[in-house]
């Protein structure tokens, strides 16, 4: 209420009002007092001029022996003249100050010397009127005789004076308050006319601020404020037609910024951020939301060559940098951030207009080339692992097939041995072709998968029958426990065979002899069977266990080439098991051994399933029982039948 206009207009007003008032009150009531004070000092000096006749009388009486007897009479006989009444008295002094005789004894008593009496003692005799004094005074130096002066002295309380200036204010006030009753009414219509059009104007900018446009203000007047109604439903009307374009090319760019999965930054010249789109945020992250991502920060982020330049713009802080030069600045090529690689077009925008002029901005665009960068490096290093292990088994074959051809003296021991050494090389890249192809097939998703429902108990049972000879070969100790009602699982028997091979022969290969192997199965709510393989071989380096499943990864590749590994057999097995939609991991310790887990469902996702899983269905309607229900009552199994502890042996 009180910053509104109607009320501002009242009151000033109001305070006009007041302001003249008081102005005329304070003009009249110094008016009043200097009167006073001009009508005392001309009276006095009218009174005592030394030519004039009471002065005459007052010399006269002094040279009386009672001359203060005589003078109190001659003014009393002049009190008219002087003005003598209840507020004015006169005084016979000496030049001490004290009072020989007066008008009113019991004042006169109380006497105190005031400048003008001590002007006259001091011999001066100069009234003068002095400014914040609530009285009056006027002094006049009389000779007695040769030894002695008197004062004949006259002192106005003023009394009279602040009683009229009383008065004069209660007139003047009660005049304002009158006054004010009286205008307070027309201000009100007044306020009202001015102040309601301009609320009206108020009403509809704060419609448009919030972005309504539909409303237009009524102009009931053609001064200017209907002037002014006017303008504003015309720049109403433009404004709105200007946003509306403005909102549609602004829609359609952060539609299309929005869409791109390429993140997008736009900098003004300070470094602050004008502009991103959903990927931006992403790769950024909080900094980005949080307003503390600057032009030098991203440079930092993204391993940008790039500073301010002292001329303006942009400039290549390293000479050697790799970047494509373009029209509006560069590229950055394979720039690693935050373990992902990107190609960052910089470039400048051409102009934007602020408050303080036009300026330069900045805009990245970076794209996200980590498939395509890994893949090229996964390329390259398959290329040269596949060179490096297929170049070993050539190496070994042609050289013994030159020392074969270019001796035939060769005795006959010596020539199998060489020729037992081609058919072993050879079967080994026929192994590495093998794996490849696998791998081929899995990552083009061409694989046949040949779904049945199976006892996987069973099977892992049966395979550690068939490894029977390399356990016996490395005198190692191996059991096998498994759950009793486990499930049947679907999946591809074969493939999954495949993989617990390759897990026990690893096992195999890198537990010294004598060692122990331990094989459990188990099930999870029916939905899971969970084999693991665990040996207490020499374990695997901490830092290797995150390599494991890369193809042609392999452990120390020294300490393993002798046990003839290629280093696909894991990266087979992950491929296998993740395209039945499980999981394979492994938990390995130095020197202590190493676990292998699989965790396979029940009902595999490869195409067939459903098949099968009709087929084992239509079983259990007539009451077949499976080979696992047929071992359901078996507890932990061991290898070979009768002693546990003794299998390999």
């Amino acid at each position: 209420m009180f910053k509104s206009l109607y009320f501002k207009i009242v009151l000033i007003l109001l305070i006009f009002i007041i302001a003249v008032m008081s102005a005329v009150g304070a003009i009249l009531m110094n008016g009043v007092t200097s009167f006073y004070m001009d009508d005392f000092t001309e009276q006095m000096t009218e009174c005592f001029d030394e030519d004039g006749y009471l002065m005459a009388e007052l010399r006269e009486a002094a040279k009386s022996p009672n001359y203060a007897a005589e003078m109190k009479t001659v003014l009393s006989d002049f009190s008219s003249v002087l003005g003598i009444d209840e507020y004015r008295n006169y005084y016979v002094l000496n030049l001490d100050g004290e009072m020989l005789h007066g008008s009113d004894p019991s004042l006169g008593a109380q006497l105190t010397v005031t400048p003008n009496m001590l002007s006259v003692i001091s011999g001066t005799e100069s009234n003068e009127r002095a400014g914040g004094m609530d009285y009056a005074d006027w002094a006049v130096r009389v000779p007695v005789n040769d030894a002695q002066d008197c004062i004949v002295y006259v002192k106005d309380s003023m009394d009279e004076m602040r009683q009229l200036n009383s008065m004069l204010f209660s007139i003047i006030l009660q005049a304002l308050l009158i006054g004010v009753v009286i205008a307070v009414l027309p201000s009100f219509f007044l306020a009202k006319s001015i102040s309601s059009p301009l609320q009206s104007l108020t009403y509809d900018t704060q419609l448009v601020a919030s972005g309504d446009f539909t409303h237009d203000i009524e102009v009931n007047s053609e001064d200017e404020i209907g002037v002014l109604a006017e303008n504003f439903n015309d720049m109403k009307d433009r404004l709105r037609s200007t946003l509306d374009e403005v909102n549609g090319e602004r829609q359609k760019l952060d539609t299309v910024l929005s869409a791109m999965r390429d993140a997008v930054v736009a900098f003004m010249a300070d470094g602050t951020v004008l502009h991103s789109n959903t990927s931006s945020e992403e790769l950024f992250g909080p900094s980005l939301k949080e307003g503390t991502l600057t032009l030098e920060k991203c440079f930092e982020i993204l391993d940008i060559p790039l500073a301010p330049s002292p001329k303006g713009g942009m400039r290549l802080t390293s000479s050697d940098a790799a970047a494509e030069v373009t029209r509006d600045g560069w590229i950055f090529r394979d720039r690693i951030a935050k373990g992902r690689v990107y190609d960052v077009s910089f470039a400048r925008i051409r102009s934007f207009s602020d408050r303080q002029g036009r300026m330069p901005g900045y805009v990245f665009i970076i794209h996200d080339v980590t498939s395509r960068y890994e893949l090229d490096e996964s390329r390259r290093e398959f290329v040269a692992n596949v060179s490096h292990e297929l170049r070993t088994p050539l190496t070994s074959i042609k050289g013994a097939t030159e020392t074969v051809r270019f001796d035939p003296d060769m005795d006959e021991n010596t020539r199998e041995w060489f020729l037992d050494m081609v058919l072993s090389e050879s079967d080994r890249m026929t192994r590495i072709v093998s794996d490849l192809l696998t791998l081929s097939r899995l990552d083009n998703k061409r694989t046949k998968w040949n779904v049945e429902t199976f006892d996987l108990k069973q099977s892992v049972r049966h395979l550690c029958e068939v490894m029977r000879p390399d356990l016996e070969a490395h005198r190692h100790r191996v059991t096998f426990g498994a759950e009793k009602n486990l499930p049947e699982i679907t999946a591809d028997r074969g493939r999954i065979e495949q993989v617990v091979i390759n897990i026990l022969s690893n096992a195999i290969k890198y537990t010294p002899d004598g060692g122990k192997i331990d094989i459990t199965l188990a099930g999870r709510a029916k939905k899971t069977l969970i084999l693991t393989v665990r040996d207490n071989g020499i374990g695997i380096p901490k830092e290797d266990l995150s390599h494991l499943f890369e193809r042609f990864y392999r452990v120390e590749k020294s300490r393993t080439q002798d046990a003839g590994g290629t280093g696909l057999g894991l990266a087979i097995a992950k491929e296998i098991v993740e395209a039945h939609g499980g999981i394979i991991t492994v938990e390995s310790e130095l020197s202590k051994g190493t676990a292998v887990r699989i965790e396979l469902p029940v009902k595999c996702r490869l195409e067939g399933a459903e098949k099968n899983e009709q087929t084992a269905e239509a079983k259990a309607e007539k009451n077949e029982p499976s080979a696992a229900e047929a071992k359901a009552a078996e507890g932990a199994l061991s290898l070979p039948e009768g002693d546990p502890a003794q299998a390999g042996k």
